[in-house]
């Protein structure tokens, strides 16, 4: 009877760790949604700080996990392991716009410098300090 037992919890282990390693998988190679592939909310920097920056629960549910298109004068790119712009407006006090480029979509990042005018496009993933923008790329 004990090795009845054996038997079965054996091939339960087996098979929890097939359905384990097929999750897995899957996961791992599961493609990311693609922000510059999707309509975004078109806003500007300035209409974008001043929502979080008024009453931020109601921004939350506007942009947040959202596709934004926000367009502004860019006042520095950073790169390093992420390279990121940020924005600003006339307004601006403290914060502003910060975006991090989406590595598969690079071109054009290069090119901008500090004054320009640019619109760029990501996931909206909220408000700290600056409201951060994720995966973004540069609307052409």
């Amino acid at each position: 009877m004990n090795r009845k037992i054996w038997k079965i919890v054996a091939a339960i282990a087996f098979i929890g760790a097939i359905i384990g390693g097929i999750v897995a998988y899957t996961l791992w190679n599961k493609d990311f949604e693609d922000a510059m592939s999707q309509d975004g909310i078109k806003v500007t920097a300035d209409q974008l700080y001043k929502a979080f920056e008024t009453n931020e629960a109601d921004a939350n549910k506007t942009y947040v996990g959202k596709v934004v298109e926000v367009s502004g004068t860019v006042s520095e790119i950073q790169s390093d392991s992420i390279q990121r712009v940020v924005l600003t407006f006339p307004d601006a006090m403290m914060g502003g716009i910060v975006v991090n480029i989406d590595k598969r979509h690079p071109e054009g990042i290069d090119e901008l410098k500090a004054g320009d005018q640019a619109t760029l496009k990501g996931f909206c993933s909220g408000f700290l300090m600056d409201v951060q923008i994720i995966d973004a790329g540069l609307v052409k």
